[in-house]
């Protein structure tokens, strides 16, 4: 037996600065059976490439808390590439509840939605909707599932000239593109006292634009959003995203070790090669 914690050599989290007390303490289990510490998925869809990873932070590894966030991605026929993030209000004790339901039955809409329509017909805020009623009536005390919500679907080959993506939010989750190793936000700047599930007080944000080749469409949580608009944490993803990387590689990238950044941190990323 060894008192040091952690993955060693290759797999060593990259350390961007100071380090942070809480990624080097042992991990602990929570008491949520059904919620892993970390979901990872990845496909090539077309001339598409997808990755997605969610991964407790280190705040919550320490403490034996539950990962609040929350993601989902699929292939809908070859056609469509969905995805969907949900970043659940720490204060919540049920956040990672309104999380999950959020992700899935906002997906599950798109599913039934988007098949024979085109995406600009589509009410991609109805998914949003869709959402907020599974989270609200999932059981008493609505707030204790507090969540955000981020949906976006992109749909392959469209004219030649790219893939047209549509995306749209609850909360303040970030979404960007990243083109010539810049992260460019998609939606305005929201407070983080901005609008949750359920029953959101204000409208949705919503985003509609072409990626071409050579550009990622990013959808995160604000534990790896929030952070990649900052160096060097920024620097460090745009280099390492670049071209797509290998599934595990990618998740090792949410693994940076920087002091003050200990949250929860889900990504889904989209490069068109």
């Amino acid at each position: 037996m060894t008192d040091v914690w952690g993955d060693r050599g290759v797999f060593r989290p990259r350390e961007l600065g100071q380090p942070s007390r809480a990624a080097g303490q042992p991990w602990r289990l929570d008491a949520v059976a059904d919620v892993p510490d970390t979901v990872l998925d990845a496909a090539r869809v077309g001339t598409l490439e997808v990755r997605a990873a969610s991964a407790r932070g280190a705040g919550h590894r320490s403490l034996g808390e539950v990962r609040q966030d929350a993601m989902a991605v699929a292939d809908l026929g070859g056609r469509y590439v969905l995805m969907a993030v949900a970043d659940g209000f720490g204060a919540a004790s049920h956040a990672h509840r309104g999380a999950q339901l959020a992700v899935r039955h906002a997906l599950s809409y798109l599913t039934w939605a988007l098949p024979g329509a085109d995406l600009d017909a589509v009410d991609m805020v109805s998914a949003l909707r869709q959402a907020d009623r599974v989270v609200r009536e999932a059981g008493p005390n609505p707030e204790c599932r507090r969540t955000t919500l981020t949906v976006a679907a992109v749909e392959l080959g469209w004219s030649g000239q790219g893939h047209r993506y549509r995306a749209v939010r609850v909360g303040n989750s970030p979404a960007m593109m990243l083109s010539d190793e810049v992260f460019l936000p998609l939606f305005g700047n929201r407070g983080a006292d901005a609008d949750l599930l359920p029953s959101p007080r204000g409208p949705a944000d919503g985003v509609r634009g072409v990626l071409r080749p050579g550009e990622a469409l990013v959808i995160a949580t604000a534990g790896l959003g929030t952070p990649a608009r900052k160096s060097p944490i920024g620097t460090y993803l745009t280099q390492a995203w670049a071209e797509p990387p290998g599934p595990v590689a990618f998740l090792h990238h949410l693994q940076f070790d920087l002091r003050a950044f200990d949250d929860d941190r889900t990504a889904v990323v989209v490069w068109a090669r």
